[in-house]
């Protein structure tokens, strides 16, 4: 099997041998997808070896029938993309986070559009908050794994802007059976109707979709850790 001409973005790359790369991108018709790019490390004459650039559209080809496919050809759509400051960890989080938790050659076109649209959002202007959120919310409404926001799971009872909620990844809301608790994972029933709405303007909405796709995210990672929530702890710690 021989694909040409396939949009897509390099998520994750490793050394493989003396002069090739494992890679993975995300395509728009076939997922995320693992190759072998031979000799891709290896310098031609001139001295330089293909680059491949993260956060930036390319056009693959590959072929092969197995998991694993060779990767033939690698041709940016645009000029590089090079993010910077804040950007730049929230670039590495979202390749990383799409790396470790998408199924290989399960595609997603819809989430591809919105990739797309981070990835220009990311070299262009200041990060915004909700729309990381909501790139994370339809990550986990694509997988299957949508958050509900509507309903208590086990009354199916509206939720009220009045009570305090806790929720559970594989289950949904649950009222919290101590109303007058200070408990640091309760969520504001009025919070989880404005999330519901897609209204991020309060600072504690934004706190709670936080936390939530958080929650979530990593419990359907099961035990995969982020490494780059670490790097962009240490550099908080070192602007400080």
């Amino acid at each position: 099997m021989r694909v040409e001409s396939e949009p897509g973005f390099i998520l994750h790359t490793f050394p493989y041998r003396e002069t090739s790369l494992l890679v993975d991108v995300f395509t728009r018709d076939y997922g995320r997808v693992r190759c072998v790019a031979k000799g891709f490390r290896k310098p031609n004459k001139k001295g330089i070896a293909k680059t491949l650039f993260p956060y930036t559209e390319h056009h693959f080809q590959w072929q092969g029938r197995g998991e694993l496919k060779t990767l033939i050809q690698a041709d940016p759509v645009q000029a590089p993309v090079f993010l910077k400051q804040e950007s730049l960890f929230v670039g590495l989080y979202i390749n990383e986070l799409l790396y470790k938790i998408l199924h290989q050659n399960d595609p997603h076109q819809s989430l591809y559009g919105s990739y797309q649209q981070l990835m220009t959002q990311l070299s262009t202007s200041e990060v915004d908050q909700s729309v990381l959120r909501h790139f994370e919310m339809q990550l986990l409404e694509e997988l299957g794994y949508g958050l509900v926001l509507d309903t208590e799971a086990e009354t199916g009872e509206a939720v009220s802007s009045e009570c305090l909620y806790y929720y559970i990844p594989d289950q949904g809301l649950k009222l919290l059976q101590n109303q007058a608790t200070d408990d640091r994972h309760a969520i504001s029933g009025a919070d989880i109707i404005a999330l519901n709405r897609g209204e991020f303007e309060q600072q504690s909405v934004q706190r709670t979709a936080k936390q939530l796709t958080r929650q979530v995210i990593d419990f359907y990672l099961d035990g995969k850790a982020l490494n780059s929530r670490e790097l962009y702890r240490q550099h908080l710690l070192n602007s400080q």
